[in-house]
């Protein structure tokens, strides 16, 4: 509580300071907008506040709009309809008052509670009534409708009527209260009742404090007069245009900005802003920044900017801000690359052409009037005034300005840059598309001579004494030298980007301190006669940091200069060998001028700088340097599951262990069309704060158990820093780790230790039981294992003698199959030698002679005995082999059951055709047979196949 009081204060001697400053007549403020489509309520908006901690409240038809300069949020009236009057009072409640209701919000760790005191009516009373003005006199709270006065005091509502006649508005300055009657006018309220004014004045929609005996009064149809606190009435500045632009445009509210200038806010034309002479010092309205042109309400920040809650959204104006603007919101002048005031005349120099307006401005129709220059249509790239004549440089050539018109001084193309010689006042050089010209002024401005040399596109061009300049083209700078009578240019050194310098892009020579710099993209360089080269200068880079890459240096007024980098400005100073760089004041320029064409003039005590699509005027008389509010905690709340938002702020918040992911929301009640940033730091993991961010929440995941503070800090637009804000909060340990827990982690360690010696012995007691009934099993495991050992020594024997009798069986069949081929070969012999034998006469035997003992021979090769002989035995030796093929291969014929009978055995073809009386190719026929019968695949062995069987 403390330390939002110590706020408050500051905010408050800000604030009087703030307005003690006069609003500019040049230029228009920002206009911040805020659309229903962002703040989630209805249209209209019927009156504005701004609560102790900085936070907007509007009431809104659809209940009461709450802005703390990052999240908006909409609190409905309990009968949940619209409501017409919001205001703060002293003990920090937002009391609000709409249709058939009125009550206040109270603010509890961050959420606002209603207190509905319309219960303390009778229903009736309250029927199409309406709140539409709500007043603190002493301890009571006045909510005024039309036709009575609800005045509540000591939980109680008494109610007052207008004696007959309905009530129109009624208003409060400090502690005077006025309240309109219809039809007796405008009258001074008290307890006593009403007192009669000396002049009637009717339809009054707001009374301001005009100096301390008098205020000013704002009538809808009769313009303004002043009231004196006894009741005195006449007319203020009957004679000024304002009463007529007022009444015209249906003066709907009014608000006191400071000692000087007051707001007006109409139902048709926007927002008047005017002196205390009635001079307009400032229209607002929806051609330059409003939604829409009726005012509903209006309030005054601590910063010192209106806000005007309107038919249709919520608009935010920087009245108090060192920038004014003029856009161009119709496209009609384009973007602005160079300025010049000259003759009372401001001089716009565009991608579109030349454009003027007077200068200072009217702001009674509008802040500029520009108009277009006729035959300058095109990009313009420079203005200067030499020999006070304004020069145009343009992209058709050059032109002399005259008020409203141009004449051409030459056509060579592309006036980039322009170079009064010194000492010299009546010649100038230029740098164009094509080379270098040189202008002379001899009865009016004149083309003088376009130099032979250089044939190139010049950039630049830039005195370096009164004979020597310096000359600056897409790739390379040269120093050159005029002759005596200026008729030639001679070039005494030239130096590439990429090989004299660190392969720069660019170069632009200023003056700094009295000293030649060159302002490159790799930093500033000075240029060393000695050596005849170029150096960094590293002093003023160090200091300069990123803006030591400046395209653009403007010398203000002494030891100030302007910088300009990439749509960055910075102005920086010089003092007692000390710098100092200011880019946070113009941090809303970065995005609305165009990059590395930055155009700056200034004028007095004012700024210009060509944008996109207007001109930015800043004022150097209104640098802001105080601090942002510091952040408001808006709440705490556990990321996983979207739980409600946390709002223990008074105390250190206790979070359980399963929510240890959680989202701190803040936010800095200062306004600005910068967003406010944002640093932060969480003291228990964080040993440094984080970067500066826009981001109005930060997230912690995985949280350990312990305590923790979180501290955030604001950083507005200008550089300033706000008070540090803290919130303590502690992770809880898991259930497992908490003292019910450890106290029952003891117990159970007492109770498991008795178990555990009790088990202990018994395991004991088993344990010799265990040994015993092992030791016997182990016995009889050794009995068994020799029982078994023997067992299998015995098998090994059988299967020794078995293979055995089976090599002999194995061998007696390869003798029987031997014996056979041997007796086939024998028989095969022996009927060659008879075909061969002959008679006595010398010839073969004939058939019939041989008949008889080949029919013998072929009955002993046909004998079946051997074969039966050798079947039987090649069964006892395999196990049925050729019952188990019969069974599973039934196609097989008596010679395929042969056949694989040799094929195991692993006979040779020509003893498997010896025995089977065929040729060797009837053997290889016959094994491939046999193969499709077995279905066998190619890379399978048809004997290894018969072996597994």
């Amino acid at each position: 509580m403390v330390r939002i009081i110590t706020i408050y204060l500051l905010s408050i001697l800000f604030y009087n300071t703030a307005q003690a400053q006069a609003i500019s007549s040049i230029g228009t403020p920002y206009v911040q907008n805020y659309t229903k489509s962002q703040y989630k309520a209805g249209n209209q908006n019927w009156s504005i506040v701004q609560g102790k901690d900085g936070t907007i409240y509007a009431a809104n038809n659809n209940g009461l709009v709450t802005f703390n300069g990052a999240y908006w949020n909409l609190y409905p009236l309990s009968n949940r309809n619209f409501a017409r009057s919001v205001a703060i009072g002293a003990d920090g409640h937002i009391y609000i008052g709409g249709k058939e209701e009125f009550g206040y919000f109270e603010k509890k760790g961050g959420k606002l509670k209603y207190h509905n005191l319309s219960k303390l009516v009778e229903p009736k009373l309250l029927e199409n009534d309406e709140i539409w003005k709500i007043l603190f006199v002493d301890d009571c709270v006045i909510f005024q409708s039309f036709s009575k006065c609800y005045i509540y005091k000591d939980n109680k509502v008494e109610l007052q009527y207008g004696q007959g006649e309905p009530f129109l508005f009624a208003h409060q300055v400090y502690q005077h209260v006025w309240i309109e009657r219809i039809p007796s006018g405008l009258e001074r309220w008290s307890e006593k009742g009403f007192t009669k004014l000396e002049h009637k004045l009717k339809n009054v929609l707001t009374v301001l404090p005009f100096d301390r005996q008098q205020f000013l009064v704002g009538t809808a149809k009769e313009g303004l007069y002043l009231l004196t606190a006894e009741g005195k009435v006449q007319p203020w500045k009957p004679e000024s245009p304002i009463n007529k632009l007022l009444k015209e445009a249906q003066l709907n509210n009014g608000l006191k900005i400071n000692e000087r200038s007051f707001a007006f806010g109409t139902i048709k034309n926007g927002i008047f802003i005017i002196d205390n002479e009635g001079r307009l010092l400032q229209h607002i309205h929806k051609r330059n920044g409003l939604q829409n042109n009726t005012v509903l309400s209006m309030n005054l920040d601590r910063q010192g900017n209106i806000w005007a809650g309107l038919d249709n959204g919520i608009d935010r104006i920087e009245i108090n801000s060192p920038f004014y603007y003029y856009r161009d919101i119709f496209g009609e002048i384009g973007t602005v690359y160079a300025i010049k005031i000259f003759k009372n005349k401001i001089y716009l120099g565009t991608n579109q052409g030349l454009f003027y307006s007077n200068w200072p401005a009217s702001p009674i129709l509008k802040s500029f009037d520009l108009k277009f220059i006729p035959g300058s249509q095109g990009q313009v790239w420079s203005l200067d005034i030499f020999d006070n004549q304004l020069i145009c440089g343009h992209n058709e050539g050059t032109f002399l300005v005259d008020g409203g018109s141009i004449k051409s001084v030459s056509n060579w193309t592309g006036g980039w840059s322009n170079m009064q010689l010194p000492n010299s006042p009546l010649l100038f050089l230029q740098g164009n598309y094509t080379g270098l010209a040189l202008f002379e002024n001899d009865n009016g401005w004149r083309l003088k001579r376009k130099y032979p040399d250089p044939k190139a596109a010049v950039i630049a061009v830039y005195p370096r004494n009164d004979k020597q300049f310096w000359v600056v083209f897409n790739n390379a700078i040269q120093l050159a030298e005029f002759s005596s009578d200026q008729q030639q240019i001679r070039v005494l050194k030239a130096f590439a980007f990429n090989e004299d310098f660190p392969n720069i892009q660019r170069i632009t020579p200023s003056t700094v301190q009295q000293n030649i710099v060159f302002a490159t993209d790799k930093g500033i360089f000075i240029y060393d006669s000695v050596l005849s080269r170029f150096k960094p200068y590293t002093e003023l880079n160090s200091a300069l940091g990123s803006f030591s890459r400046a395209k653009k240096i403007s010398a203000l007024r002494s030891n100030k200069y302007m910088f300009a980098h990439e749509g960055q400005f910075a102005e920086v100073t010089f003092h007692n060998n000390e710098i100092s760089v200011d880019s946070f004041s113009f941090n809303s320029l970065q995005d609305i001028v165009m990059k590395n064409y930055e155009v700056i003039e200034q004028v007095d005590q004012k700024l210009l700088f060509g944008l996109d699509n207007g001109i930015a005027f800043y004022d150097l008389n209104r640098r802001q340097t105080a601090a942002p509010a510091s952040p408001l905690i808006i709440g705490l709340q556990e990321i996983s599951n979207a739980s409600d938002t946390l709002h223990h702020l008074d105390a250190t918040v206790a979070i359980p262990n399963n929510q240890n992911n959680i989202r701190i929301q803040f936010a800095s009640p200062w306004y600005s069309h910068t967003a406010v940033k944002y640093q932060s730091i969480l003291e228990g993991t964080q040993t440094e704060w984080s970067v500066p961010a826009e981001i109005p929440y930060i997230d912690f995941t995985n949280l350990n158990p312990g305590n923790y503070t979180f501290k955030v800090r604001a950083i507005a637009d200008n550089g300033s820093v706000s008070e540090t804000t803290t919130l303590p909060f502690q992770i809880l340990p898991p259930w497992h780790l908490q003292w019910p827990a450890l106290l029952l982690y003891v117990i159970l360690t007492v109770l498991g230790f008795f178990l555990a010696r009790r088990f202990v012995t018994e395991k004991i007691k088993r344990d010799k039981l265990a040994i015993r009934h092992k030791l016997q099993q182990r016995q009889q495991d050794l009995l068994r294992k020799e029982s078994e050992q023997n067992e299998k020594k015995l098998m090994e024997l059988k299967n020794e003698q078995l293979i055995l009798e089976l090599d002999a069986k194995n061998r007696e069949l390869a003798n029987a199959a031997t014996n056979i081929v041997y007796k086939n070969e024998l028989l095969n012999n022996l009927h060659g030698e008879l075909l061969r034998i002959k008679d006595r006469d010398g010839k073969k035997l004939s058939p019939d002679q041989l008949q008889k003992v080949n029919k013998l021979i072929d009955d002993a090769r046909s004998d079946e005995r051997d074969w039966d002989l050798f079947e039987k035995s090649f069964n006892e030796s395999h196990e049925n082999f050729f019952k188990k093929l019969k069974t599973d291969y039934p196609s097989l014929s008596p010679n395929d059951l042969k056949l694989c009978a040799y094929l195991r055995l692993n006979m040779s073809s020509k003893d498997m055709a010896s025995l089977m009386n065929i040729s060797t190719r009837g053997i290889e026929i016959r094994r491939y047979r046999l193969r499709k019968k077995f279905n066998i695949p190619t890379e399978k062995n048809l004997s290894e196949f018969l072996l597994e069987l």
